[in-house]
């Protein structure tokens, strides 16, 4: 998809969420308003921008009260947007912003616990392999809840990658998938593995 109005409307994630009914099946503008828990009048408006950029069309009119009522249907069961057809600027945000939102409410509670039972401080010691170990305390059995994290490079062949990819895909998928349930309460999750292209 370059077309640059289908394009514009696609990497604004609120109106793009918006065509997902009819991306399903043909809707009505009142079906689908009230599959997205929205005013009617509200999705009119995105309406105009669908049918602009090419995103949807009219695939029926229904009579009713003597009116036509449009039926409108997604023009592809899927939309792609080629990298290069993203505006400056755009692919960094839309490829980032989600990343950085994440990462910043990660640093915020990790902050938050440091604070409430890690006033030890640094601790630096000898270790018998890495030389200098720097944490903080208090130990991992010690922690009145679980935070753990991992910042570093791995050296793995690509086979290893693959089974750590995997692996790491299934933990996430697992665990992502638990919902709301009794005990349960948020806690935040970042997985990521990615080659390092300054080294070969």
């Amino acid at each position: 998809m370059r077309n640059p109005q289908a394009v514009d409307v696609l990497l604004q994630i609120s109106a793009a969420r918006r065509l997902a009914p009819f991306m399903r099946e043909p809707h009505t503008l009142g079906t689908a308003a009230a599959e997205l828990e929205m005013p009617a009048s509200s999705l009119a408006y995105l309406m105009k921008r669908f049918l602009r950029a090419g995103l949807v069309e009219v695939v029926e009119l229904r009579r009713r009260a003597g009116k036509p009522i449009p039926v409108y249907r997604a023009t592809a069961d899927e939309f792609r947007v080629p990298l290069d057809a993203m505006p400056p600027g755009a692919r960094e945000e839309f490829i980032h912003g989600g990343r950085r939102h994440a990462f910043d409410l990660f640093s915020a509670a990790v902050e938050n616990f440091a604070q409430r039972h890690l006033r030890e401080g640094l601790r630096i010691r000898c270790d018998p392999h890495r030389g200098v170990e720097m944490t903080f305390g208090p130990e991992l059995g010690e922690q009145p809840v679980p935070i753990t994290e991992f910042w570093g490079m791995v050296m793995l062949t690509d086979e290893e990658a693959a089974q750590l990819h995997g692996e790491l895909e299934v933990i996430s998928s697992r665990y992502t998938r638990s919902g709301d349930g009794r005990g349960r309460r948020p806690h935040l999750l970042m997985v990521g593995l990615a080659p390092d292209s300054r080294r070969r």
